[in-house]
This record gives C-alpha cells, sequence and structure tokens, in this order.
C-alpha cells in the first residue's frame, strides 16, 4: 500500500512538471487557458446549467491534454529529425490539426450553448 502512495504522489509531481512545461514554453497553451476561462465565464454568466458548465470543463481540459500530447510529439520529432524532413512537417501537422479539432468542437459547443440561451432553452 505504501509503493502504491509514494507512486501516486511521484506521478503527481511528473504531472504538475508536465503542466508547468507546457504553460512556461507554450505560448499556444497559455492562449488557449485564457480562452478557457472567459468561455467559463460566459458560459456562467449566461445561465447554463451545472451538468452544461460540467461538460464544457471537460472539453476544455480536453483541449489542454491536446494541446500537451502535441507539444510531447512536437519534442519528440525535434529530436529525431532535427532536419527539415516531410516526416517532420507531416507529424507536426496531424498533431496541430488534433489541436484544431479540438478546439473547434469546444468552440462549437459554447456557441450552442449561447444560441440555447438566446432562444430561452
Amino acid at each position: 500500500m505504501r509503493a502504491w502512495i509514494d507512486h501516486f504522489f511521484s506521478a503527481l509531481r511528473w504531472s504538475g512538471a508536465g503542466a508547468v512545461e507546457l504553460f512556461r514554453g507554450e505560448m499556444a497553451a497559455r492562449m488557449e487557458l485564457a480562452a478557457g476561462v472567459v468561455g467559463l465565464v460566459w458560459i456562467v454568466a449566461i445561465g447554463r446549467s451545472l451538468a452544461e458548465i460540467g461538460v464544457y470543463l471537460m472539453l476544455a481540459f480536453a483541449s489542454l491534454a491536446v494541446e500537451a500530447l502535441n507539444t510531447a510529439i512536437e519534442e519528440i520529432v525535434d529530436r529525431v529529425s532535427p532536419e527539415h524532413s516531410e516526416f517532420a512537417r507531416r507529424a507536426k501537422d496531424l498533431g496541430s490539426a488534433a489541436v484544431m479539432f479540438m478546439l473547434i468542437g469546444t468552440g462549437l459547443y459554447v456557441l450552442l450553448l449561447t444560441v440555447a440561451a438566446v432562444l430561452g432553452r
């Protein structure tokens, strides 16, 4: 049991270090965090339900998770292929596309909540 507890706290430290690395090194992550906070304030201001806010928070955190994975892909690709290559371009573009799809989905959800609020639903 003690080993599990030690591992839990080690994993928590590693995750925290990763989050610090993400926000310190990636402007996109800082922008996504700021947009996430603005989106949260907006959907609270338009009076959406606790469940809708919860879904939004899951989408916002998933967006940050995808950004972290994209950053990890970029780090690996830069190490494996420091020169310009088709492999590196494709890998980075695919990671960026994943972030884009997640952000579009999150933005569409906020738009739908806004339309629903305007229509009184």
